[in-house]
């Protein structure tokens, strides 16, 4: 039985190299910040706050889902100092992945770049 603790080491070990060590610590700050808006399922509410199921803007590049984090949307206000770098990554690697269905990720570092420049 020795066989699944490898595994599961093995497993979080990739899972950490792609920026997804915790993924339900991910999913804890998105139901904490987001869900509100955009529902438990990212289906929002119609005419009122958008669909990151539908959302070109989340099956798009996540510098520009940082972007919006970071300075705001229309109703969606700007999370540039509530959240921490780390946590606006882990929100938005788990909305892509969630919702988008991308697997291309975000790093802290570049959130705290796109910080720095706007």
């Amino acid at each position: 039985m020795r066989v699944i603790p490898a595994l599961s080491s093995c497993l979080l070990g990739v899972l950490a190299a792609f920026g997804c060590d915790d993924s339900r610590a991910s999913e804890t700050l998105f139901l904490e910040n987001c869900a509100v808006c955009h529902q438990r399922d990212g289906m929002g509410i119609p005419d009122v706050y958008p669909s990151l199921v539908r959302s070109e803007v989340v099956r798009g590049s996540a510098v520009d889902v940082a972007l919006v984090l970071l300075i705001g949307r229309g109703e969606m206000p700007s999370f540039k100092g509530v959240l921490s770098s780390d946590d606006m990554a882990s929100i938005i690697n788990y909305v892509r992945t969630t919702f988008g269905k991308q697997t291309d990720t975000i790093s802290p570092e570049r959130i705290a770049a796109l910080q720095r420049a706007n």
